[in-house]
This record gives C-alpha cells, structure tokens and sequence, in this order.
C-alpha cells in the first residue's frame, strides 16, 4: 500500500514546488516592474509584468498594475477586462480585497465613476461583508447622479462599520446631494462629534448648513411634515 501511494504524493508534491517556483518568478518580474517604472521604462515594466502573469496568470498585484497601464494607455476595455478579472480570484488570494479597492481607487482618481461603479457593485456581490466595497459603490454611485442608491450603499457601508466617522460623513454628503438636507446636517453633524479633526466633513456640514440657510421656510416647514408621516407610517 505504501509503494502504490508514494507516486501521489510526490506528485502532488512536484506540483507545490512548481507553484511555489512560479510564485517566486512572478514575485521578482513584478519587482522589476516597479524598478523598471521608477527608472521610467515603461515598456520595460509592461514586459516584466506580462512576465509576471505568465508565470502566475492570478497574480493580483501585477493583475492591477497592467490595468492600470492600459487605462493610462487609453485602453480602457483592455484595463477593465483586467481589473474585473480580480473578481475571479480565489479569496484566499493574499490581499485580493485591498488590491481591488486600490483598482476602484485608481478609477475614481481618473473620473472613470461609470467603471468604478460597476467593479465595485460587482466586488460588493463576491464579498457583501466588505464595507469599503459599499463605500465605494456610494461614492460612484453619487457621481453618476444614482442618488438613492448611493444612499443605500452609504448605509450598508456603516452598518458593517458603525464606528466609522468616515462612512457617516459619506452618508450624509449622499443625503446632500440627493437634496435630503435636513438629514444630512444631522449625519454631517454626528460625523464631525465622532472626529472633530476630519477637516472634510467640518466642511461638508458648513456647506450643508448654507444650503439649508437658503431653504425658504414654506418648504423646510413641508419637509418637515413629510419626514414626520414617513416615521410614523414606519412605526
């Protein structure tokens, strides 16, 4: 019995050792793709990481780093193909969460909320529990007008982290702009008591104050009155 199982297990051996060989490989192309970068060889550094992915096809660093190549390159089909395989991913891959939210990151710092809102509803699907996923489905979703569900997404973003002062801030800049101003200064408010120093949402409750101050009172006072029937009618 022991002779018959020998072979499998050094089978099954030879095959970590070659994914083991294979992650050292694309490890050191995708180090010399930053070296190359820094020295600012760019084709040296699209070489070394297409290097990386042929030794590791799901190699996620060099996964996001090509994307973002091609999207610096207007290749823009080409960069989401390429960040949207991050989802396909196994979960156990060393931080994969991470380096899809630095992917929807990089989207908002070009303007791409369209791309960024559909990478992020799709990372918010595969992982639900993320909330920076949800975040950023607010963030994109609040850019493209999608007011509501930028709401929604600001708020399954705190109830994941409820101590966050960052995602209430979120809630109510998406209150704000969805015009809900009477509940956004109170988000903005609790936003600011939770972190006095966060210069952002000081601001953002400064702006919402004024708007609110330009409000003629016949509307505020009809605002009011339907935010008191909506909580009844929910109790």
């Amino acid at each position: 019995m022991e002779t018959r199982r020998q072979p499998r297990k050094r089978s099954r051996q030879e095959a970590c050792e070659r994914r083991a060989a294979g992650l050292f490989e694309a490890e050191g192309a995708y180090a010399d793709s930053i070296f190359r970068t820094a020295m600012g060889d760019v084709k040296g550094a699209i070489a070394a990481l297409t290097r990386a992915l042929e030794f590791v096809p799901g190699y996620a660093p060099a996964i996001f780093s090509l994307g973002t190549v091609e999207y610096q390159r207007s290749n823009r089909a080409a960069g989401r193909r390429l960040f949207h395989s991050l989802l396909s991913c196994p979960a156990d891959t060393p931080d994969l969460c991470r380096i899809i939210d630095h992917a929807g990151d990089f989207l908002i710092g070009r303007r791409a909320y369209k791309d960024g809102l559909e990478l992020y509803r799709a990372a918010a699907l595969r992982f639900p529990h993320v909330a920076v996923f949800h975040q950023g489905v607010g963030c994109c979703s609040g850019h493209e007008g999608l007011h509501e569900e930028a709401i929604a997404a600001s708020r399954r973003a705190l109830e994941l982290e409820p101590g966050n002062a960052k995602f209430v801030n979120d809630l109510g800049w998406s209150l704000l702009e969805a015009g809900r101003l009477s509940e956004a200064q109170e988000t903005l408010s609790r936003a600011v008591a939770m972190d006095p120093e966060d210069e952002l949402a000081a601001e953002n409750l400064q702006f919402c104050v004024m708007k609110l101050a330009r409000v003629p009172a016949s509307r505020a006072r009809r605002s009011a009155k339907s935010r008191k029937s909506s909580r009844a009618a929910r109790g």
